[in-house]
């Protein structure tokens, strides 16, 4: 209901954003309106970056998305196998920064 709600809301502020962008154009066509045809232009730009926001799915949703994908065994299997993966190599990188820390402490100080 709620991403309903988000879509029809996207597509009548995309809606609003061209016509606003069409009379900003209009505006822009005589010298004298040029500078209220540019505000009403930007205008029509922030609302349509507002609209596609809307219409895309947010972060949480995409996130749940995921982790009912995850249910799949061998994708679990995938996943964690990953996680192991990257573990090592990411405590390996902090043990080497840590002597390295040290060492230069050590120089610096000396």
């Amino acid at each position: 209901m709620i991403r309903a709600l988000r879509a029809v809301a996207g597509v009548l502020v995309l809606v609003l954003a061209t016509l606003l962008m069409v009379v900003g154009l209009v505006l822009c066509l005589t010298v004298v309106l040029l500078p209220v045809g540019l505000g009403v232009g930007f205008l029509a730009v922030k609302l349509g970056k507002a609209g596609v926001r809307l219409l895309l799915p947010r972060k949480v949703d995409v996130q749940r998305g995921l982790q009912g994908s995850l249910r799949v065994p061998e994708i679990r299997a995938a996943a964690d196998r990953f996680a192991r993966s990257t573990r090592r190599p990411r405590r390996r990188l902090r043990k080497r920064v840590r002597r390295a820390r040290r060492r230069l402490g050590k120089r610096l100080s000396s």
